[in-house]
């Protein structure tokens, strides 16, 4: 029975046990703490979900799960190696308790980072070998120049500005064409005026 159940469970990532309930492997991926310079290692955890419910499912592990009820029933607790224990309790509810996993497994690694300035390195990019200078060099971004064209033209306004004032103060404001009038000439006696 604890066989084919921790070899099911440990192939499926999770296993159903018809009257009983479900139980859920679940994995905690390694983690890096730089603070404390350490990589903690990935855990896995063996959660169970009680479930009264699930009797009229069949499946592969129904004559297991009968006889771990059974069991429970006798004995009150019934330990599956590499997985846990399962307790009943007065009031009919099933709780379990996953193995507990060595200490030693889970301890953190030492790590440090190490960053080493002006050392050249090779990079796969796509599906190109590069060198980490040239990648340093395709992504530094140069300053863009700062455009100072609007100054030479704000200095050609305003000496617009002051040619236009000066004219009109020199030329009376309002005389835009000559600064004399044209009378037309007289017309000839061959031709009379109307008017």
């Amino acid at each position: 029975m604890e066989q084919s159940i921790a070899s099911y469970l440990f192939r499926n990532n999770y296993c159903v046990l018809p009257g009983i309930g479900k139980l859920t492997v679940v994995t905690t991926p390694a983690d890096t703490d730089f603070i404390n310079g350490q990589i903690k290692p990935p855990v896995q955890n063996i959660e169970f979900s009680a479930d009264d419910k699930s009797e009229a499912i069949f499946n592969e592990l129904s004559a297991e799960s009968e006889h771990l009820k059974m069991m429970l029933d006798a004995r009150r607790t019934v330990s599956l190696t590499g997985i846990g224990v399962f307790t009943k309790k007065d009031d009919g509810h099933i709780h379990f308790s996953p193995l507990q996993i060595a200490p030693s497994l889970v301890t953190p690694v030492k790590a440090e980072r190490v960053i080493r300035e002006n050392v050249q390195h090779s990079l796969l990019v796509g599906d190109k070998e590069t060198t980490n200078v040239v990648m340093t060099e395709y992504f530094t971004e140069e300053e863009p120049k700062k455009e100072r064209w609007w100054i030479a033209a704000v200095i050609i306004a305003v000496l617009s500005i002051i040619i236009v004032v000066i004219y009109f103060s020199f030329n009376g404001g309002s005389s835009l064409g000559n600064a004399f009038s044209i009378e037309p000439a007289t017309a000839d006696s061959s031709y009379h005026l109307s008017r």
